[in-house]
């Protein structure tokens, strides 16, 4: 059983919320909230959830876009180089047609 308000449950759209377990499933729920949430989800994580979670889950997610990242950086007063979302993409995107010639 979970207690989400009312307000959590739209990001969290793909899931069965009746299965969430708010200490299993915290990091799932904290990456949602960063990146899709509002000021009000945001402030319901910040009161659920330890703030060094939070902000470990901010450090170490690969889900978060750069732009929560860079947001929530400054909002928690992290430095940004920590954080892996904002570091070099783990894949390389792959370039279809090769511009250089083999000739």
């Amino acid at each position: 059983m979970n207690n989400l308000p009312e307000f959590i449950k739209p990001l969290l759209w793909d899931v069965n919320i009746a299965n969430l377990n708010l200490n299993l499933d915290q990091k799932f729920i904290i990456e949602r909230v960063l990146e899709y949430g509002d000021l009000d989800s945001f402030n319901f994580i910040l009161k659920t959830f330890d703030k060094n979670t939070i902000v470990n889950t901010l450090k170490t997610s690969k889900k978060l876009s750069t732009k929560s990242g860079n947001f929530y950086a400054l909002v928690l007063n992290i430095d940004k180089q920590e954080l892996l979302c904002i570091q070099k993409p783990f894949t390389q995107k792959q370039n279809r047609f090769n511009t250089t010639s083999i000739f």
